[in-house]
């Protein structure tokens, strides 16, 4: 038998509440899990708080500046004890320039080590916007020529990478593209009487009591900037007639957006159910399955929130842009495009009062589009795919 192959999955923690975080998880627990005999598995992850029920090392971001990470070499050294292996980040590619480019890296001792460094560098870089021109920005193309492998979330992202390079430079990075999945065994439909009670016997909810007309709107996103919570908000006002409970799940009530001033300003305060702490995600099946309908708020690369609650049976409402789209049904066009930070993302812009009339037909009237998760998204088909190209890294 040969040497198993370490491998250091980097990016947001596997306990940290965060799309990314649960990405970087599910990869490793399933790793661990199947292909033991390829790989030693740990992660090395930003936020969160540890989960002890997991059963690999997991080492964890305490130093940080500007994404710089200058403890990596002393983790690579206590887990790979001298081995060659990879490091595969999940991860914003605009986080990584440094390590895919030593030459960028302002650190002396860190570029040193990473001109000579003991691992393969894959990437699975989060891509939910394209370019001023349709394609990488500068910045984005350097990083991921850095790689060795990069595998992509979407044929939207695939596409896009694809455009902004030669085909020699393509297939140098073996590029694909590879969904996350659902795991379908924790996510699907509840029983929703029984659901609907989790607000007040699980959450603790104090607020005015629900009542047995009013629909239940699931807007689960942290606070970032391009997760548009004006947008839900101001969509939401506009369909204050219909009785309805707006149920928000957020790691942070202020940050790019101020969630309490906005509930506030639009009239919505006493509509709302407003959630922080991290919950299971049993828990949170129950969540989605006592909604009726969910937002998707934010241009994805694959959004969890939008496929989990379609694995619960519950309807999504969402922007047609992204790698989010290439799986729904029905999605809502932007009516213009703005430029966003400093690496030029190309963010749509959405018009709230069409996203209120669709919220109002479709608790109103129901929808004619699925509310099912496709079968390819769903972990038990789509894990062999991810077998085989983690498999051929290392062969």
């Amino acid at each position: 038998m040969s040497e198993r192959t370490p491998i250091l999955l980097i990016g947001d923690a596997p306990s940290a509440q965060s799309g990314l975080g649960r990405i970087l998880r599910d990869l490793a627990v399933r790793i661990h899990t199947n292909m033991s005999d390829v790989f030693d598995v740990a992660t090395f992850g930003y936020g969160g708080i540890g989960d002890r029920s997991l059963p690999f090392p997991q080492y964890h971001i305490e130093e940080m500046k500007d994404w710089f990470i200058p403890t990596l070499p002393n983790v690579w050294d206590n887990f790979a004890q001298g081995r060659k292996g990879v490091v595969f980040t999940i991860w914003d590619a605009s986080r990584t320039l440094w390590l895919a480019k030593p030459k960028t890296c302002r650190d002396p001792v860190m570029r040193e080590w990473l001109q000579t460094k003991p691992f393969k560098l894959w990437g699975y870089p989060a891509m939910d916007a394209t370019g001023p021109n349709g394609g990488l920005t500068f910045v984005i193309k350097e990083t991921l020529l850095g790689y060795d492998r990069v595998i992509a979330y979407s044929q939207w992202a695939e596409d896009m990478i694809s455009a902004s390079l030669t085909r020699g430079e393509a297939n140098q990075l073996n590029l694909h593209h590879l969904p996350h999945g659902i795991d379908t065994s924790v996510f699907f439909p509840r029983d929703k009487a029984k659901s609907r009670s989790i607000f007040t016997d699980t959450l603790r909810f104090n607020g005015p009591k629900l009542k047995d007309n009013e629909k239940i709107i699931g807007i689960i996103a942290t606070n970032q900037a391009r997760k548009d919570y004006g947008l839900a908000i101001q969509a939401l006002a506009g369909v204050r007639d219909i009785p309805f409970r707006v149920y928000i799940q957020i790691d942070k009530l202020e940050r790019h957006w101020s969630i309490p001033a906005l509930l506030k300003d639009y009239g919505l305060l006493e509509r709302a159910i407003v959630m922080t702490m991290p919950v299971t995600d049993e828990v949170m099946s129950h969540i989605y399955s006592a909604c009726d309908l969910t937002l998707g708020i934010g241009p994805e690369g694959f959004g969890l929130p939008i496929f989990e609650s379609l694995a619960c049976g519950t309807p999504v409402l969402a922007g047609s842009y992204g790698g989010q789209a290439e799986w729904l049904e029905y999605s809502i066009d932007p009516v213009a495009f703005r430029i966003e930070g400093p690496y030029n993302s190309f963010r749509p812009v959405h018009d709230p009062q069409r996203w209120a009339r669709d919220i109002t037909s479709i608790l109103t009237e129901g929808f004619d589009f699925d509310a099912l998760l496709p079968d390819p998204l769903d972990w038990k088909n789509l894990w062999p795919r991810w077998q085989k190209w983690l498999g051929d890294g290392v062969k």
